[in-house]
């Protein structure tokens, strides 16, 4: 009963919005805006709207549609703006890594977040954290005098806006913060309301020229690894990804309310809006409650083959090395294996290829990168020597259990790289479809190209044009 009262609401939203839409966008409503609305005295786009649903990968999109689940809001907006259908993430798809480069518009060769690897220099398996050499979205926007705001986009966090701050504040909402109380929390920051809880609490003078919001509802419900905002974890595949169609339906319904909230204030119509992801999600395990396929960890496996070929590899755990006489040391996230070579540098690029002629041909390697592979797709330097990206359902998890119905997204897989993109409102091409391939680091330089700002300083992505009028 819940689902199908929210899929009303964000269909009102939708009809709401598409009944006042023409190719410019939906028309303001008249009225006084409640407080000071900014805006760059370059750029039409007042405020500029960034909204990452982490995990939002591009077959569950494709699977509503398919299926005859419509998303009503989402499908108003796809006639009002540009839609993108093929655009990738980089490496690793996970998290960290590439939220940084989408708030850089640069690949971790340049940010130096990789999550996880091999570290030469310590002799240690690292993580990186929050590791972010380059200016942030944020960071540019205040550089440049605008204001910016952040809602739980974590990786901006003290890199252009911090907790308290009335001109640039960090929100945050832990435990249950999901994609409703963040919603409700931008359209506070955007109607001039207090917004946030305890110290974060804080109201803003003015519009936020830049602002940022993240979401991890499809992420947390993908990952199908225990209760996530409410949601039961899924026995099936398949029910793992109703659970994601009903997710999905809701955070549509709840932008559709945010977005009702700009019109009623009158400014709509002078905001631009990007709806992405920073990757998506490889489904692995067992395929059904029947088959066990793909279940448990290949890593042994991978591991035999290596040794077979020659090779001594180890798997330290984070902060460890590797013991003496190793000479291939492994690192996983969960998905995908990263080989490093530990012998002399000048055998790395034979032993990779050694490496790669070992394990190409088993069934549960749906693909590999070597060194010179990893540098073209922008990968951080010393990252992996090697990288083996399992087929789906299989992975190469350290733990030896077996597996139902999981989701994970450190992969090279389709269904892992392939991410749901869109952008609308002021500025940006009404109805149009954008079928060339787009990397997640081109949406930096585009948003500020819409606020008529420079663009973060270490940012490699290209700007958009194709998508803006």
């Amino acid at each position: 009963m819940r689902r199908r009262k929210i899929a009303r609401s964000g269909l009102a939203a939708a009809l709401i919005l598409g009944m006042a839409g023409c190719a410019g966008g939906p028309a303001a409503v008249p009225g006084r805006v409640p407080f000071e609305v900014g805006g760059s005295p370059m750029g039409g786009v007042r405020c500029m709207v960034y909204i990452n649903w982490d995990g939002f990968a591009w077959y569950y999109w494709q699977r509503a549609h398919g299926e005859g689940r419509a998303l009503p809001v989402l499908d108003s907006l796809v006639g009002q703006g540009t839609l993108f259908t093929d655009v990738r993430s980089g490496v690793p798809s996970i998290t960290n890594p590439m939220q940084t480069a989408l708030l850089t518009g640069a690949w971790p060769a340049v940010t130096g977040n990789c999550y996880r690897y091999y570290d030469r220099a310590s002799g240690k398996v690292v993580e990186t954290g929050r590791t972010n050499r380059a200016e942030t979205l944020a960071e540019a926007v205040r550089r440049q005098g605008l204001t910016a705001a952040s809602v739980q986009q974590f990786m901006l966090e003290n890199r252009g806006t911090a907790r308290g701050d009335p001109k640039a504040p960090y929100l945050q909402f832990d435990g249950g913060g999901d994609s409703r109380v963040r919603f409700e929390a931008a359209g506070a920051l955007v109607a001039g309301e207090a917004a946030g809880v305890g110290e974060m609490r804080v109201r803003m003078a003015r519009l936020p020229d830049f602002l940022a919001l993240y979401m991890d509802d499809l992420d947390a419900v993908g990952h199908n690894d225990g209760i996530a905002y409410g949601v039961l974890p899924a026995d099936t595949e398949e029910k793992r990804l109703r659970s994601v169609d009903g997710r999905l339906s809701e955070m549509d319904a709840r932008l559709g309310a945010f977005l009702e909230r700009c019109r009623k204030l009158g400014i709509y119509d002078d905001m631009a809006f990007v709806l992405t992801a920073d990757h998506g999600m490889a489904p692995y395990g067992a395929r059904d409650a029947k088959d066990g396929t793909g279940a448990a960890s290949r890593l042994p496996d991978l591991l035999a083959r290596l040794r077979s070929a020659g090779f001594s590899p180890e798997v330290p755990a984070v902060g460890k090395g590797p013991s003496a006489g190793t000479d291939v040391v492994v690192v996983t996230a969960g998905l995908q294996a990263l080989l490093s070579w530990t012998g002399e540098d000048g055998k790395r690029t034979e032993a990779a290829a050694r490496m790669k002629e070992a394990v190409a041909d088993e069934d549960y390697v749906g693909a590999t990168l070597d060194g010179a592979e990893l540098a073209a797709r922008g990968a951080m330097e010393g990252f992996a020597d090697l990288v083996v990206s399992p087929a789906v359902p299989y992975h190469f998890k350290t733990a030896n259990a077996a597996y139902r119905a999981r989701g994970q997204h450190d992969s090279l897989d389709e269904t892992a790289q392939h991410v749901f993109a869109l952008m609308w409102g002021r500025g940006v091409r009404s109805g149009a479809v954008m079928g060339e391939r787009v990397s997640v680091i081109d949406f930096a330089r585009t948003m500020t190209r819409l606020l008529g700002i420079e663009g973060p300083r270490d940012a490699t992505g290209r700007i958009l044009e194709a998508a803006l009028r």
